[in-house]
């Protein structure tokens, strides 16, 4: 009458350890392929005349985001001043800094690369610096970078004023500016 459990009720042993396997095999290839979410983060800091950013993206978001962005589909990021230069234009005009109607230029100081198990994972950052006009008290700050690749990109800014109070903005749709006291 229950043909289903004559097995002991897991009904057709073949079928059960052919979902189990398929299980696995999805789990194991989500953790080892990407990572599952869109994510920069800036840490900025206010310093003598300056600020400072170092922002970190996961490579292939930032290749893909320049790539997309400078309509060069051959760029491919690469420890070179032309792959610094085009990464600084990117950044310039997606990380907006301005100073009531004055707008920063940000320049690339410093580079590198932070090597992960996962090839999805390694994450590349660049560190810009941007001058302050004498007597800045605020700086409004619009980031939306990765935004022209991803809709559900998050960008994470934790600033550190020249006081040395700290605090963290979260930057996404909808939510991509913020005014911000140096002091």
């Amino acid at each position: 009458m229950y043909r289903n459990r004559t097995d002991g009720g897991l009904g057709n042993p073949g079928r059960v350890a052919l979902a189990v396997l398929c299980a696995c095999v999805a789990v194991v290839s989500a953790a080892a392929t990407s990572h599952p979410f869109r994510l920069s983060v800036a840490d900025m800091r206010v310093t003598e005349g300056g600020l400072s950013a170092e922002i970190r993206f996961f490579w292939d978001d930032l290749q893909f985001a320049v790539m997309e962005h400078s309509s060069d589909m051959e760029f491919v990021l690469a420890d070179s001043p032309e792959v610094d230069s085009t990464v600084e234009a990117y950044i310039n005009e997606l990380l907006l800094l301005r100073v009531g109607e004055v707008t920063l230029m940000g320049r690339v100081a410093a580079r590198g690369v932070e090597d992960a198990d996962i090839i999805d994972e390694i994450m590349w950052w660049y560190r810009l610096e941007y001058a302050l006009p004498a007597g800045t008290e605020r700086v409004e700050i619009r980031n939306r970078l990765l935004f022209n690749l991803f809709e559900d990109q998050r960008n994470i800014v934790n600033f550190r004023t020249l006081g040395g109070r700290k605090r963290t903005y979260d930057f996404s749709w909808g939510r991509e500016s913020v005014s911000i006291p140096l002091l």
